[in-house]
């Protein structure tokens, strides 16, 4: 039995959850990360709710291709001055968990757009359409009683 795509969308954005609040039990990373991964949480339940949209799924995956590289970044800038800073204080095992759930989630994005093109392919009906719609090579539908005027026969 398979799990249809609405359900991987649903736990996608648990495991999101999860993990963004586990990676922020600590106050060391910066400001941008938690503005994008609420972003990512609440585009994720709007893209839940509205189970017709692909466009959702597809704004989802731009934001969350982003935010896998302003996360490398924010992780890379402050990882070391937190480690130190927490090392000091004593809260290092604090640290470490949030350490891991950021850097565990980070891992895991690349994962879970591949798993968001598959729902966003099962929202547009075509399991074999290329990502975000026109980048594929376009082959028009031939309409009855319509000759193209390249094919025409003089």
């Amino acid at each position: 039995m398979g799990l249809n795509r609405d359900g991987i969308l649903r736990y996608i954005v648990a495991i999101h959850f999860l993990c963004t609040n586990m990676a922020l039990i600590t106050d060391w990373l910066p400001m941008s990360y938690i503005l994008s991964q609420v972003t990512i949480i609440v585009l994720g339940f709007w893209a839940v709710i509205n189970r017709d949209s692909a466009i959702l799924v597809e704004l989802l995956m731009l934001v969350e291709f982003f935010s896998i590289i302003l996360d490398a970044i924010g992780i890379g800038m402050h990882f070391q001055i937190a480690r130190r800073a927490y090392l000091v204080t004593g809260y290092s095992s604090n640290f470490v968990l949030s350490a891991i759930f950021a850097i565990f989630l980070l891992l895991l994005k690349p994962i879970i757009l591949l798993l968001l093109n598959k729902v966003r392919q099962d929202r547009l009906g075509d399991a074999a359409s290329p990502t975000f719609g026109g980048w594929g090579p376009n082959t028009p539908t031939p309409v009855p009683g319509y000759t193209p005027v390249d094919e025409q026969t003089a």
